[in-house]
């Protein structure tokens, strides 16, 4: 496996190259929009199931523009309260489609976010149905081999980010995680 800094790593998703990253949840896999079908394959996920971008910030991740002009105040809540860190929020696009941002706290994941200066895609660094890996160590090696490349950080909680689903008339809590106060998600999103 190819080690790189974060400054390399942008160069090479610029390049529509896959890489293996460390997240405050899980080990990420992500990919630019030029690495997305191959980020697909190594992940052995059908290519029409919706991928989640990570954003460097609330204010980029809310800001996206196949967003749906009308967010709703409760994403900025959520955003304001749990970002950045380990929650997902799916919200609606212009086109009637749902998208998962999230805006992680790991200072690597964060590191490679700003020195590509965009959204990546993103999913975890595990075949699909299979366990999710909390660091590089543990990542299938039939993945990391696939990768181009992997940027070295300290691992994550091994349990993946909270989602909540904000694209429908009501607020729903897709999945749980230990990393957020449940109860005060929970408040925040049915209020």
């Amino acid at each position: 496996m190819k080690i790189a800094s974060t400054s390399r790593a942008a160069d090479l998703l610029r390049e529509g190259k896959v890489g293996l990253v460390p997240t405050e949840t899980v080990v990420g896999l992500v990919a630019g929009e030029a690495g997305l079908l191959q980020l697909f394959e190594i992940k052995g996920r059908d290519p029409g199931k919706p991928i989640a971008l990570l954003c460097g910030s609330a204010k980029e991740a809310l800001a996206l523009p196949s967003l749906s002009y009308n967010l709703p105040l409760l994403a900025h809540s959520l955003a304001d309260r749990f970002w950045p860190g380990p929650l997902t929020l799916v919200l609606g696009t212009e086109s009637g489609a749902t998208v998962g941002v999230r805006v992680p706290a790991h200072p690597i994941v964060q590191g490679v976010l700003a020195s590509y200066g965009e959204p990546l895609y993103a999913t975890s660094a595990n075949r699909s149905g299979e366990p999710a890996p909390r660091a590089l160590e543990e990542v299938d090696p039939g993945i990391s081999n696939a990768a181009d490349f992997a940027v070295e950080g300290r691992p994550g909680s091994g349990e993946a980010s909270a989602v909540v689903d904000l694209s429908g008339t009501q607020a729903r809590l897709l999945r749980t995680s230990k990393n957020l106060d449940e109860r005060e998600l929970f408040r925040l999103a049915n209020p």
